[in-house]
């Protein structure tokens, strides 16, 4: 077996075709998103599982939100964020503070007339308890993570997000080390789209850097954003995002989000984590 090069330093961190793909449904699949929690397939993506009347008050009640926040809460000085931020927060109770300022706001948003995202998260609530297995808010000390955070992101110079991961050793620890989300099995992004405009696909590589690839490309935990050099010539997935879809995907590898090349584009989602922590938990936060 030939061992990887080390100008190739993500040579070992690739998956094979089974594993790297995503599953495409009309609807919410939630044998599918299963199918992801437990590490079967990369991602799985619902088309159309929110409706456009769904979505449209979702983002009217987004953009007027008191809460709405920039720079001060938000990671970018053009982003807009309404719930908290985690890699950013001073510290595990800040978060928690936070999450509880902005959780009433998040709910009087998001839970609107049709099937909106709190029903939808119930259903697969729902299906995962068929399973013998709890869908519940991380927690730390008695206190519930919130449960998404609703985001707008802009442009940045070449993308919407840049390349990065989600995965725990990334994390800026020790502050978050005490958050029992740090012990699930697997990351799982999981994002539900209002609105976007032309462009602001997923963009999702077959590398899934582990803490040793992470030091050989110089990023120690806290570091943001994969050298695009270093992705060059890897095999990837570009999928596009349409209004009222919902997907998830294995957080592990790395991914970004493509540019809209419009001027003040609005891609407005709700943003959460998820993942199981053993065999009949999974856990959800924002």
């Amino acid at each position: 077996m030939t061992e990887p090069r080390s100008a190739d330093p993500l040579a070992g961190c690739r998956r094979g075709p089974e594993y790297f793909r995503f599953l495409e449904r009309d609807g919410a699949d939630w044998d599918a998103w299963w199918d992801v929690l437990r590490g079967r397939v990369a991602g799985a993506i619902f088309r159309g599982a929110l409706t456009p009347d769904v979505c449209a008050s979702i983002c009217r009640n987004f953009w007027n939100s008191p809460l709405l926040a920039s720079p001060a809460r938000a990671v970018r000085s053009a982003d807009r964020v309404v719930g908290p931020v985690l890699v950013s927060a001073a510290s595990l109770d800040a978060y928690l503070d936070d999450c509880e300022r902005t959780r009433p706001e998040i709910a009087a948003i998001s839970d609107v007339p049709g099937r909106s995202l709190p029903a939808l998260l119930d259903d697969c609530r729902a299906h995962l308890a068929k399973r013998d297995v709890e869908l519940r808010l991380a927690e730390h000390g008695g206190r519930q993570a919130a449960p998404y955070k609703l985001r707008s992101r802009a442009d940045s110079e070449s993308f919407g997000l840049r390349p990065h991961d989600d995965t725990p050793h990334g994390w800026p620890t020790p502050r978050l080390a005490d958050f029992e989300a740090l012990r699930i099995k697997r990351v799982c992004n999981a994002l539900a789209c209002f609105e976007n405009g032309a462009g602001g696909e997923l963009v999702y590589w077959n590398a899934a850097p582990g803490p040793e690839e992470r030091r050989t490309l110089g990023m120690p935990p806290g570091n943001y954003g994969y050298p695009l050099e270093a992705l060059t010539g890897l095999e990837k997935i570009t999928l596009e995002i349409r209004p009222g879809d919902v997907y998830v995907f294995d957080g592990g590898h790395v991914h970004a989000v493509a540019p809209s090349g419009e001027r003040d584009v609005r891609r407005t989602t709700a943003v959460w984590m998820t993942g199981p922590l053993d065999d009949r938990t999974v856990l959800q936060w924002a």
